[in-house]
């Protein structure tokens, strides 16, 4: 008894490892097989369709080259056999004779379509007429223009004939399609069982599965934690620098005051502390600009960028910002080269836009050399107004194109900060011409200069900007304004 019970509890076992082991058999086999028809599929779509593809895609080369003829025929019958004319039409013509070649490494399977024979046969019977006539358009125009439309009837048996190609092609597609079909309805079954195999081995995967989704739900409950958490700091962080911004102006402008006073007050020379106060007023206001620039780059991050808009006539606005760019470029001892004649009128902040050119200008200038020309120039383009700074300066690395409008960022990192501005002005003009729908292009090549390109649409949409709360950075209109840095506009 105690045998039977142990055969008994023995048998269950072994019938198990039979049917996993059956089981796997049959995997093999049926990927086996289903390997082996797939690469037959694979084998009748590529000999099934290679040919007839190719068929379409010179039936559509030929007529391409047909137009291509008949074209540059047009062209003599408008403007006369010149040599540049004749040279164009026996090129499309050659062209025309290798489509024709090409035909002949393809299989056509049906009777009632043109063979490559009979193309040659119809183009040379259409060269013989048109290519002598052609020699005779100043002395018999008349036979000229009679070859002429005799040859264009020719053109269009040809075109016909090409698309009668093109639709045999189409008819031999779709029948290599079928063949494939075929071929695929063959190999399904096997697949079939392939997959039957496979859920059966899937089952034993779901317990997996379910671990790790378990574990990539925590990873993602993870994860959208630590965004709100970087959203947050990045928000504590713009909040900081636009309040830092606020509470630095007053105690500025107060020592700036301060300053100036002190400088107005009689003396007699003997104080000595001139130097030190017109020091202080010097780095005050540079303080000042960088303060107002860092506020102006807080606001863009929240996406308040304060604009006003205005309807404005292009031309004299160009020349207006024209006149204050070449006071910058003397101050920095180049010379400018203008030229902003473009009749158009658009609604856009002109303040803002202007403040952008003269923030690249005042970079041209700053990096070209002494007496250098920084070239000015706008144009449209459909309803886009495009402007142009290029320099003859050193030109900027192909490393460093992608980084020039970052904050802080400073071509010539050897020069003082003083003299180099704080590379915030590129920023600002980039944020500034976003805020248009615009963008702001460089390109550059070294020792040869480089070229600031701004472009945006002279129809900008209207923004809104909310009330940040500052009635010292309010103009008369009360949307807030900032003044243009020149000294920020670093590289």
């Amino acid at each position: 008894m105690s045998g039977l019970g142990s055969s008994a509890r023995g048998q269950p076992w072994r019938i198990i490892i039979l049917a996993v082991g059956g089981l796997l058999a049959a995997i093999v086999v049926a990927g086996t097989v289903a390997l082996a028809i797939t690469s037959n599929v694979g084998a009748v779509t590529d000999r099934a369709l290679h040919n007839d593809v190719v068929l379409e895609d010179e039936a559509d080369d030929l007529r391409v080259a047909v137009l291509d003829v008949r074209h540059f025929q047009r062209n003599i019958l408008f403007s006369g056999p010149s040599r540049t004319a004749l040279a164009e039409f026996e090129s499309a013509y050659q062209e025309l004779l290798e489509r024709i070649e090409a035909l002949r490494l393809v299989d056509i399977d049906s009777p009632s379509v043109a063979t490559p024979d009979e193309l040659s046969a119809m183009v040379a019977a259409y060269y013989a007429d048109i290519r002598p006539a052609m020699d005779l358009y100043e002395s018999d125009r008349a036979g000229f223009d009679a070859a002429h439309e005799a040859g264009l009837a020719r053109l269009v048996d040809l075109d016909e004939a090409a698309q009668g190609l093109d639709r045999q092609g189409e008819v031999q597609a779709s029948a290599a399609l079928r063949e494939v079909e075929q071929a695929t309805d063959t190999a399904t079954f096997l697949l079939l069982l392939l997959v039957a195999g496979a859920g059966t081995a899937g089952l034993a995967l779901t317990w997996a599965a379910l671990r790790v989704l378990g574990e990539l739900r925590a990873l993602y409950a993870a994860q959208q934690e630590a965004g709100t958490r970087l959203e947050a700091a990045l928000r504590a962080k713009t909040d900081f620098v636009a309040d830092a911004s606020h509470e630095l102006r007053t105690p500025l402008t107060v020592l700036r005051g301060n300053a100036e006073i002190g400088l107005a007050l009689p003396s007699d020379g003997a104080c000595g502390h001139e130097d030190l106060l017109r020091e202080i007023v010097r780095e005050a206001a540079r303080m000042t600009r960088l303060v107002e620039d860092l506020l102006f780059l807080a606001r863009s991050d929240a996406g308040s960028v304060p604009l006003d808009f205005h309807d404005v006539s292009v031309e004299p606005w160009l020349a207006e910002v024209a006149a204050r760019a070449e006071i910058l470029t003397r101050e920095r001892g180049a010379q400018l080269e203008p030229r902003v004649r473009v009749a158009a009128a658009g609604r856009f902040d002109p303040e803002r836009v202007e403040q952008a050119i003269l923030a690249l200008i005042d970079n041209a200038a700053k990096y070209s050399p002494p007496g250098a020309l920084v070239r000015l120039s706008a144009r449209l383009e459909d309803d886009r107004l495009l402007i142009e700074i290029a320099d003859r300066g050193p030109g900027i690395a192909k490393a460093d194109l992608g980084v020039v409008f970052e904050r802080f960022h400073r071509g010539d990192k050897t020069r003082p900060r003083r003299s180099g501005g704080t590379g915030l002005g590129l920023s600002i003009a980039r944020a500034i011409m976003e805020a248009h729908d615009g963008r702001i292009v460089a390109s550059s090549e070294l020792g040869v200069g480089t070229r600031m390109t701004v472009e945006w649409p002279l129809v900008a949409r209207s923004r809104q900007a909310p009330d940040m709360g500052d009635p010292t950075m309010s103009s008369r209109d009360g949307v807030p304004r900032i003044p243009t840095s020149a000294g920020a506009a670093g590289q």
